[in-house]
């Protein structure tokens, strides 16, 4: 599905957030990328859902090379891919249904776009999204009377509608309750198994990748510390990841039973 060949972005000439990454990632694969932030895992997931182009090295999805599209057959290729970000993208006066149908836009003409604003063109298609993630009765709500983690869920049945081949989850979980946050995790991991997606998911948390992901990838200084079954991850390679943090600095360098300490600034939300 993915295979990058030493790929590195570097922005305004001189910061390096991915430097000379080798990646390969299988289709229908599980996996969590881990590390303290500023290690270069949203780069990457941008240059991986095709936002931005690596400044050099080769990223093949799907066998194309990346570098060598543009235009039409770039933004094909782009509806193959969907993201759940960290903060919702979700427009907060619309009512549910068309923030679920928004991710349709990429196969719609703008006309039916608009009209679809006025009478839902497909609301029978986000109801059935809404169903898998639970919270079907919410079709008509306005989206910002929802708590974050409802919120979070009309995200993935956005995704589900786009019915991508692949779901990248940049820190899906990272403004929502912890309470909440396994729920999500299995949520998306379930989805991707029901439906045959490749699922690649960034995490603050240790304990989350570890115990519901079978392959786990520690980002460091934009390169990969480690590329492991959850179950060969030590201790040893986790103070390796975090070493020089804030976590180490205040000696609570994460290990595998206890979750990542840096936490989100942003309140919690609950469902």
């Amino acid at each position: 599905m993915y295979l990058l060949d030493r790929v590195s972005k570097v922005f305004d000439g001189r910061t390096i957030a991915v430097n000379e990454l080798d990646l390969k990632v299988r289709r229908g694969e599980k996996l969590a990328m881990i590390g303290q932030s500023g290690a270069g895992k949203t780069t990457l997931f941008r240059m991986l859902n095709l936002t931005i182009p690596p400044t050099s090295g080769t990223l093949l999805f799907d066998r194309l090379d990346i570098g060598r599209l543009a235009g039409r057959r770039l933004r094909e290729v782009r509806r193959r891919i969907g993201t759940v970000y960290q903060q919702h993208n979700l427009v907060p006066r619309l009512q549910v249904v068309h923030n679920v149908l928004s991710g349709k836009l990429g196969a719609w003409p703008l006309w039916r776009a608009v009209r679809s604003l006025i009478r839902p063109a497909e609301a029978e298609l986000a109801y059935e999204a809404l169903s898998q993630v639970g919270i079907p009765e919410k079709l008509y709500d306005r989206t910002e009377t929802l708590s974050g983690g409802q919120q979070q869920r009309v995200a993935i049945a956005r995704t589900l509608v786009q019915n991508p081949e692949v779901i990248l989850a940049d820190e899906p979980v990272s403004s929502v309750d912890p309470a909440l946050a396994a729920g999500i995790v299995k949520l998306l991991i379930e989805l991707s198994e029901t439906y045959r997606k490749t699922l690649i998911m960034n995490l603050h948390s240790v304990d989350l990748a570890l115990a519901h992901f079978p392959r786990v990838i520690g980002l460091r200084d934009g390169k990969i510390s480690f590329d492991l079954p959850a179950a060969e991850v030590t201790d040893d390679h986790l103070a390796t990841l975090y070493a020089g943090s804030e976590a180490e600095t205040a000696e609570e360098v994460p290990s595998r039973a206890e979750p990542h300490p840096v936490r989100s600034c942003q309140p919690h939300l609950t469902s």
